[in-house]
């Protein structure tokens, strides 16, 4: 009898060794919370928004990129002897217009050795004479505002 409250013993010992050596779960962690403002953003990959209280306002820019010289043969592809007049439009937080010389502009064209454009126009455009395209490729034309760090570009083909 003393035997098999012995033996009785060990298995309920063992029994509770191999209970708690197994694993524990750990409870399911609740989904971290959506963010919905960034669910809306900039129009293209190379869009970046401006400073939230940027001290001339601007929260985006808009930039067109059109034909000065040469023909358009389709949505942002050109001939040969494209050049470019560039539209720009500082916006703020509102999208309204931010109308004056408060902006520090930057127009580049990279990936040529065109002279990077700068103003202080909020609003603008400018056709580029000189700046011609000749040689088949995709480009990019970038515009910066240095004051409010807002910024925008444009890609285009030429064929």
């Amino acid at each position: 009898m003393h035997n098999r409250k012995l033996g009785a013993a060990l298995l309920s010992a063992a029994a509770a060794s191999i209970v708690l050596a197994a694993p524990v779960a750990a409870a399911p962690q609740p989904a971290p919370p959506i963010d919905f403002g960034s669910l809306t953003g900039p129009q293209s990959p190379q869009d970046n928004p401006g400073a939230p209280n940027s001290r001339n306002g601007v929260n985006s820019i808009q930039l067109t990129v059109g034909k000065w010289f040469g023909s358009q043969h389709g949505p942002n592809l050109y001939d040969t002897k494209f050049a470019p007049n560039v539209k720009w439009s500082a916006r703020d937080r509102a999208n309204a217009e931010v109308k004056g010389s408060d902006c520090q502009i930057e127009i580049s064209f990279p990936g040529t050795s065109y002279a990077t454009k700068k103003t202080a126009n909020c609003q603008g455009s400018i056709g580029f004479n000189s700046n011609r395209y000749k040689t088949p490729g995709s480009y990019r034309i970038n515009i910066v505002d240095r004051v409010s760090g807002a910024s925008a570009s444009q890609a285009f083909r030429i064929e």
